[in-house]
């Protein structure tokens, strides 16, 4: 893959737009690259650009095998213990003599668990550790180092453990253990502001506990290709099960006309379309933004979370509606389920990541203040709807008024209320503004629909909170309902129109779901005849041999 994209991971690694789409669509064709893909990509390529000091031949030569791929680039982070942020336990300690430091694995918590390193060949990547220098604790920073040699072997001092397959994704998971791994001075990622000099002494104007967060910053790249490539899978599953379903008939009504099948696309189809236009929008600010942009990091904290649990729901929409046809691996939707699985939990599980951005708010941060570029200055009343729960919701965490969340048991449920409408009020927006500025008339009303399916169907959810704080009157509720049933009409109509606009090459599938009649690929598949001498084959006696 990297060869056909010109040769070069860094190039790739360091273009938001090429990145992501490369992850998109690895998503829908090959969904076990997915984390392979970002874990090489965005973890340990990204982690040199962002975090290397640019000098130091240590680093370029490791880079260099990571570049043209022959080296596979892996984070160990996440610990048996938990990920635990700041208080990790792994240890680097300074060694002065050797000017280095020795990676150690304390305790049976420390062991880094998951990285994807059982497999025999060459592994680069990142580890993240408590810094020691003279026996005090520096905090938790990352470390570039060699995991496995070009012949496969391991570091000394390296101890890795296979782990048991998962249920989906499969990945050479291991756990590791590090016993006194040496790692010279440059493997340190620390940029220009966190530094050993020549003394043996750390360089760092951060207090020990926020260089963690300093340094973890690189997730945000993977975090937003992780959200668009979930929207990507979820965007196939819909166009494999609209191709299905409109090509079989239960008796004379095509399945796709049903109303227990059509109700459900229309909704996922919605919420799939608007959360993949925030995904893509934020790909686009992405591109232009500064390396290491907090209010960019707090962008993919939200996405990946929405992206993927939407995506999610989605998915099961089409596993269910697919019946026995999507239960098999042939038509993917197991395995776009699988890796949609995966990335809610990838590089933050997804619940966390929207308690921290909802947490925000305690620190500083109007997360109420993000809005999708161009956005109108005038929103339809649905979305208004959805901006007035969000700033109530908001106003509740920054005073502990949890009831303001509704149901919320703390402060952290009340975050993730909180983290959840912002991300809502964000894809409605977005599809709006999109529709605003689409230059055909269909599209704009189809988009516009999307829009409001997706912000009236999270507000009739909703309903007992928007009734509780006096924001939904008999009145507007019957609004919410007649226009929920107006613009559902609008995408039914156009259901073709916006799963074409998905553009999945469902050819390239070769899928009896995606093909235009699945008998017929079933008959290709069995080369059994549909009839024998002019009489259907349930007439005719028969046996195979062999």
């Amino acid at each position: 893959m990297i060869a056909k994209l010109g040769g070069s991971s860094s190039e790739i690694s360091a273009d938001p737009r090429l990145r992501g789409r490369l992850c998109e669509w690895a998503a829908v064709a090959a969904p076990h690259l997915i984390p392979v893909l970002t874990g090489h990509l965005d973890l340990s390529v990204g982690a040199i650009t962002a975090l290397g000091n640019g000098n130091s031949e240590y680093q370029s030569e490791l880079a260099a095998e990571l570049d043209d791929g022959r080296a596979l680039g892996l984070l160990a982070l996440t610990e048996l213990g938990g990920t635990n942020g700041a208080d990790q336990q792994t240890t680097a300690t300074w060694d002065s003599t050797r000017d280095g430091f020795w990676l150690d694995s304390p305790n049976a918590g420390s062991w880094k668990f998951m990285p994807n390193i059982a497999a025999s060949s060459a592994r680069i990547g990142v580890t993240t550790a408590r810094l020691i220098v003279d026996g005090a604790d520096e905090g938790v920073l990352p470390f570039l180092m060699r995991f496995r040699h070009p012949d496969g072997s391991l570091v000394p001092g390296l101890h890795i453990h296979t782990l048991p397959d998962k249920s989906w994704a499969p990945m050479d998971h291991a756990m590791i253990r590090y016993n006194a791994v040496f790692v010279p001075r440059d493997a340190l990622l620390g940029g220009d502001w966190a530094v050993m000099n020549p003394a043996g002494h750390l360089e760092c104007a951060l207090a020990p506990r926020a260089r963690w967060h300093r340094a973890i910053g690189m997730l945000g790249e993977g975090r937003l290709d992780l959200a668009n490539a979930a929207a990507a899978a979820a965007r196939a599953g819909l166009a494999v099960l609209h191709q299905y379903t409109s090509s079989r008939k239960t008796g004379s009504t095509v399945m796709a006309e049903r109303g227990t099948v059509r109700r459900d696309v229309v909704s996922a189809l919605a919420a799939v379309t608007a959360t993949s236009i925030l995904g893509r929008a934020l790909q686009d600010m992405r591109a232009g933004s500064a390396a290491g942009d907090p209010v960019q990091a707090l962008w993919s904290m939200i996405a990946k979370p929405l992206l993927g649990y939407t995506a999610h729901t989605a998915l099961l929409t089409c596993r269910q509606r697919g019946a026995a046809q999507a239960s098999l691996r042939v038509n993917w939707i197991g395995d776009w389920i699988g890796v949609v699985e995966g990335i809610i939990t990838a590089e933050g599980e997804s619940q966390v990541l929207l308690k921290q951005a909802g947490l925000s708010v305690v620190g500083g941060v109007d997360i109420t203040a993000l809005r999708p570029r161009h956005q109108p200055p005038h929103l339809p009343w649905w979305v208004r709807m959805l901006v007035e729960r969000e700033q109530v919701i908001a106003a509740g965490v920054r005073s502990d008024n949890y009831s303001a969340a509704g149901t919320a048991i703390d402060i952290d449920t009340a975050a993730i209320e909180l983290a959840t409408a912002t991300g809502e009020r964000l894809a409605a927006a977005a599809a709006f503004t999109a529709s605003q500025h689409a230059a055909d008339q269909t599209a704009r009303a189809v988009l516009e629909s999307a829009a409001a399916v997706f912000a009236l169907e999270r507000i009739y959810a909703r309903g007992g909170w928007f009734a509780a704080h006096r924001q939904l009157s008999p009145r507007r509720a019957h609004a919410v309902e007649a226009e929920l049933l107006r613009h559902r009409r609008v995408l039914a109509a156009h259901a073709d129109q916006l799963v074409a606009a998905f553009e999945i090459p469902l050819h390239a599938l070769d899928a009896p779901m995606a093909s235009e009649s699945y008998l017929e690929w079933w008959k290709d598949w069995t080369k059994w005849p549909s009839s024998v001498f002019g009489r259907p084959l349930r007439e005719v006696s028969w046996e195979v041999a062999g």
